[in-house]
């Protein structure tokens, strides 16, 4: 699963709108890093407009299906992700799947392994050239108390080799050629539906800091020493 995230994305930087595609006239606005992104905080997401023009904005993390009609506080399902396999078919899931594609950079992604009050957090990155990697996502626009508010949810799918250990599941990592296809509705887009390659797959030990939903900084992400 992902339920905390770090993403280093700047819209405006010209090497990241370069990575992302991102439509240069308007790349879309982030405020910065974040290095502790949790369920309900605002995450950074990219679209694809009706030109094929890539667009950056930020959506609440928690997707709000566009026929929700009630408040806010009265959503209790847990929607920050959806699994793969069943998001085309879901309620909840189901028309974003088919109308609401986007992409979720990231740097890297937290998991934590040992027993309740005693966890040890892990930070799950990639080896690459580029600014980071994009988690396949979902996306709704609901009108809520008379105001649309852009949501979204990670997808996830059966973990790879390289991160059982942590969790039986992990989100779906999608590499740079496989973004186009992803975004337009491919008929075949249930095959984009992977973990990242396990032999890209980065995994270090956290400060504990992270366990803490709040705490910020890119300290948060540096490697204390700890091994699988």
């Amino acid at each position: 699963m992902c339920g905390r995230f770090a993403t280093g994305l700047i819209a405006e930087q010209p090497e990241t709108a370069g990575w992302l595609g991102l439509d240069a006239g308007a790349p879309g606005t982030w405020p910065g890093p974040r290095w502790n992104i949790a369920p309900t905080d605002m995450i950074p997401i990219v679209r694809a407009d009706a030109g094929g023009r890539c667009r950056v904005a930020p959506a609440r993390w928690g997707l709000i299906p566009r026929w929700w009609r009630k408040p806010l506080s009265e959503m209790r399902a847990s929607t920050f992700n959806a699994r793969a396999e069943e998001a085309a078919g879901k309620p909840m899931f189901r028309d974003a799947w088919r109308h609401g594609r986007c992409l979720v950079p990231a740097i890297g992604y937290y998991e934590w392994t040992g027993p309740r009050g005693d966890k040890t957090p892990w930070f799950i990155s990639l080896s690459t050239n580029a600014p980071g990697f994009c988690m396949a996502g979902l996306w709704a626009e609901p009108t809520i108390d008379g105001t649309p508010l852009l949501t979204a949810t990670v997808l996830t799918t059966a973990a790879g080799g390289a991160t059982r250990e942590l969790h039986p599941r992990s989100p779906v990592v999608l590499m740079e050629d496989e973004w186009e296809a992803w975004l337009r509705g491919d008929a075949d887009a249930a095959a984009l539906m992977h973990p990242a390659p396990d032999d890209r797959v980065r995994i270090s030990g956290v400060s504990r800091e992270v366990n803490r939903v709040g705490i910020e900084g890119p300290q948060l992400i540096e490697p204390a020493g700890l091994g699988l």
